[in-house]
């Protein structure tokens, strides 16, 4: 009888092992990834001083470059419509029709600068 024991016993905890509920059951130690992100990011770390690094390092680039390309773009736009002050609005208004021979425009009055689209 023994022996039959010892030649059942591994069939029967196969037997038991290999069961599968009928319902599929989550695993315990399994975490839910939602996007490729680190758990957690040290102060420390080679991540962070890297990011500091590049920033310390092209950003007053990035500045200096910016600021030269918006003066440019300033200078330019103040070549091609430049500001002048009007003692009387109305009258350079009606002016300005009569230069470019416009009759109907729309003129949208604001606080110190006048707009007139066609």
């Amino acid at each position: 009888m023994s022996l039959l024991r010892r030649f059942a016993a591994p069939a029967a905890s196969v037997a038991r092992n290999t069961f599968s509920p009928a319902v599929p059951v989550a695993r315990g130690f399994a975490a839910k990834v939602t996007s490729p992100r680190p758990l957690s990011i040290r102060g420390d770390g080679l991540m962070i001083q890297c990011v500091v690094a590049a920033l310390v390092y092209f950003v007053p680039q990035d500045a200096v470059f910016l600021g030269g390309l918006f003066w440019t773009w300033h200078n330019y736009g103040a070549k091609a419509a430049p500001k002048q002050k009007q003692a009387d609005a109305d009258a350079a208004l009606e002016e300005f029709k009569a230069k470019k021979g416009l009759e109907d425009v729309k003129v949208s009055k604001g606080r110190s600068t006048w707009y007139v689209t066609v």
